[in-house]
């Protein structure tokens, strides 16, 4: 029955509606946060010997993990493959290849500006929706997208001196296959359930890093047990982040969700504040403020149509 349902809910992926219901909103709020503590488990696993590709395969593995374990529990199968699960290889390319993408803008970009030209995806979603008719790109979504990125340059404190090209390019690339998944997940594969649409979208990617790990050989396991406390709370954020955002997607449509995420990075600096002892100054404070204004004025006036 549940699947059923799923099925006729993914088969209308136009028009979607501001939610009038706040759960699954308040559910996005757990997504950022757990994504955004992600990125802090991440940065322990680095600075104790793991390098970005034996992270990204490991949170890959913990995400397809912890969704195969939901569908145990709910007993639904994954096995024999649907004729749909082609889609869900697309789905799960794009995934893997923000993945790379925003590890390379890291690499060659100052962190924060990364994160910043990574964020741009919430914009792109808001023009792709309006491209397909699945929403229209009004003055007041525009201005939304425009207050909370904004908002989220104040709290990052983006330096732009001596900025890589090259890297430029990777945050953008990433921030189109994240938008581009976010907005083709509810059209492709629509007569699969959410779950086990998640499930083989995640599989693609761990398998592609793994592989990739093996092939190359650059496996590289914590040294410290703090090493091994942030690879596994990555591996655990992420899975939890992951599946929550793509089991919400449904129900939200991908503006809605793209908006919320704008959170992500201003719990990233939170948690970062209150774990590592980073410094929070009075512009990320006003800048954080915006975001969270803007998110809360966007949800609870007007309607999308």
């Amino acid at each position: 029955m549940d699947q059923h349902n799923e099925r006729v809910r993914a088969k209308k992926p136009a028009a979607f509606a501001v939610n009038t219901s706040w759960w699954p909103v308040v559910g996005l709020f757990g997504v950022a946060i757990s994504l955004g503590s992600g990125h802090v488990f991440a940065r322990l696993a680095f600075v104790n010997g793991v390098n970005v590709l034996t992270a990204a395969a490991a949170r890959a593995v913990g995400a397809s993990l912890l969704v195969l374990l939901l569908l145990r529990l709910r007993k639904m199968p994954v096995l024999p493959l649907p004729r749909e699960f082609k889609w869900t290889v697309v789905l799960g390319l794009f995934i893997t290849s923000q993945t790379v993408l925003v590890q390379t803008a890291v690499l060659l970009l100052p962190v924060t500006l990364a994160i910043l030209v990574f964020y741009l995806f919430p914009i792109l979603i808001g023009l792709a929706s309006s491209a397909l008719g699945d929403e229209r790109f009004s003055a007041r979504l525009a201005i939304t997208l425009v207050a909370a990125f904004s908002g989220l340059a104040l709290v990052l404190g983006v330096d732009v001196r001596d900025v890589s090209r090259w890297g430029v390019v990777a945050g953008i690339g990433a921030a189109v296959s994240f938008a581009a998944a976010l907005v083709l997940t509810p059209r492709l594969a629509p007569g699969l359930a959410a779950p086990v649409r998640t499930f083989y979208t995640l599989i693609v990617g761990a398998v592609i890093l793994s592989a990739t790990l093996l092939v190359t050989q650059s496996l590289q396991l914590p040294q410290t047990a703090n090493g091994w406390i942030g690879l596994a709370g990555l591996a655990l954020c992420y899975g939890v982040g992951i599946t929550g955002l793509f089991l919400l997607l449904t129900r939200l449509g991908p503006t809605q969700t793209g908006v919320v995420l704008n959170l992500e990075p201003v719990f990233v600096a939170m948690i970062a504040w209150l774990t590592l002892g980073e410094s929070l100054g009075v512009m990320q404070i006003v800048g954080g403020a915006i975001v969270v204004a803007t998110i809360i004025a966007y949800q609870t006036t007007g309607h999308r149509r």
